[in-house]
């Protein structure tokens, strides 16, 4: 009742649009490097978030406690006046949801004793450097259990209680002089039992192994094949920022003006959907409370949409499309992809490498830069394999590939049928929210590829 009361208040202070979160965030973090515990980290805080909107101008404050709510709300208020100098005028006139959703798991992760999990990380250690080439390992666990209340103006009223984990493994190899990397994680909504008993540090140490008898990849343009992390990746950082509508209400983006235009061939679809069940990115109502859905952004080639929270959907005439999304309790919804893929085409992995006489199979991924503005981009593989008549004949590694989104994505010539999600941190603005990419295996006509 107390949370009805404040928006009413928030109203007679002139407010056009008053929204409230409560939220409760459990998180623990722990960290193993090279066997010795380097992180443990554990938090339970409450905090409730207070935005509001007059003549185009947000505010927003955090109260600890419904004790500090009405001067929160004053708050955010007096911000939202001032900042109304420099905005455009936006109509509050967005729909309602009321619901409630949760997802805890088997065994909460939050339940689970730290020694517990401390032995996961200890074990995944002991396998990997079971290989007498690896030097390091990088081990982590991060699991948050995030509890949140949003009522607004409008009459929305939804509760949501998920539980989110992932064990990730960063293992180097080292011999003769050449150092590798590779990476592997697994997490997803759910309890401990999502991560328990995987073994991402096994494989990501074999991988890094492998890689050192591999010889450096050739540089220049190649025909090429992705396999569905890179090419998730690929599609998230280069195509999915620049499709948040923000950056197209602001003009950053490649896609500003190219609705209902084609930016690939028929063979590709874009999709964002945070409704699949128990992937990293995945919730039933965004942080300004709107019923999440599955929407396409390209479908057959064609852009037929651009992700939006409830500002940018007003800006751009388009329906909310449940994207907005905050890392915590002290910090403004902004626009932010879910789980976002590239949907499976017909190609088998073996159609593909038979189409090609000498090409480059590119996999897995660990660093990149984009600039969604430009369209620009280079992301660094973990590795690849050289393809010639039809045959993966010799490892690579310095795998590296640049180029511009759009007209890399005109130059695909088959996606595959093997639609893989990988799960993922997303920053922007300092926020940073969990997030899945995905793919099939995606055959380029051609593809510049370089070194470190």
């Amino acid at each position: 009742m107390h949370l009805e009361a404040m928006i009413s208040k928030g109203l007679e202070l002139g407010s056009e649009f008053v929204e409230i979160r409560e939220e409760r965030i459990r998180t623990t973090i722990l960290r193993v490097i090279d066997g010795v515990v380097r992180e443990l980290s554990s938090g339970d805080e409450f905090r409730i978030g207070v935005r509001t909107l007059y003549r185009g101008g947000w505010g927003f404050s955090v109260a600890r406690s419904e004790e500090e709510l009405e001067d929160a709300l004053r708050d955010s208020f007096e911000l939202a006046r001032l900042s109304s100098n420099e905005s455009r005028r936006l109509e509050a006139d967005w729909p309602s949801f009321k619901g409630s959703y949760e997802v805890m798991g088997k065994e909460p992760a939050y339940e689970v004793p730290v020694e517990r999990k401390l032995a996961m990380l200890f074990e995944q250690h002991k396998a990997a450097s079971s290989l007498k080439e690896v030097r390091n390992t990088n081990i982590s666990l991060v699991d948050s259990f995030r509890e949140t209340r949003i009522v607004n103006s409008l009459g929305t009223d939804v509760r949501q209680r998920i539980g989110r984990v992932r064990i990730a493994a960063y293992v180097f190899a080292h011999e003769a002089g050449v150092t590798e990397a590779a990476f592997e994680s697994k997490g997803g909504l759910g309890g401990i039992e999502v991560v328990e008993g995987s073994d991402v540090a096994e494989r990501a140490a074999r991988r890094a192994v492998e890689a050192l008898s591999a010889v450096p990849a050739p540089p220049g343009p190649h025909k090429a094949i992705l396999d569905p992390k890179l090419a998730g990746v690929f599609i998230h950082e280069a195509f999915g920022h620049a499709a948040e509508g923000d950056s197209v209400v602001n003009g950053e983006s490649i896609l500003t003006d190219m609705m209902g235009k084609p930016v690939g061939p028929p063979s590709i679809s874009v999709v964002d959907d945070p409704t699949l069940e128990g992937l990293y990115g995945s919730y039933r109502y965004d942080d300004e409370g709107t019923e999440a859905r599955r929407k396409y952004i390209v479908r057959n080639g064609i852009l037929i949409g651009y992700l939006t929270n409830l500002e940018v959907s007003k800006r751009l005439n388009l329906e909310p499309t449940g994207n907005a999304r905050s890392m915590d309790f002290g910090n403004p919804p902004e626009v932010r992809m879910s789980n976002t893929f590239i949907d499976r085409g017909d190609w088998s992995l073996e159609e593909m490498i038979s189409e090609i006489k000498e090409g480059i199979y590119a996999f897995g991924s660990l660093y990149g830069y984009t600039d969604p503005a430009k369209g620009q981009f280079m992301f660094k593989a973990e590795g690849g394999w050289l393809v010639e008549r039809g045959e993966m004949t010799r490892r690579l590694r310095e795998v590296a590939i640049t180029g511009m989104t759009l007209e890399v994505l005109h130059n695909v010539d088959a996606v595959g049928k093997d639609l893989y999600h990988d799960p993922g941190s997303c920053g922007k603005k300092g926020q940073w929210v969990p997030v899945t990419t995905g793919s099939p295996h995606l055959m380029i006509r051609s593809l510049v590829f370089g070194g470190r």
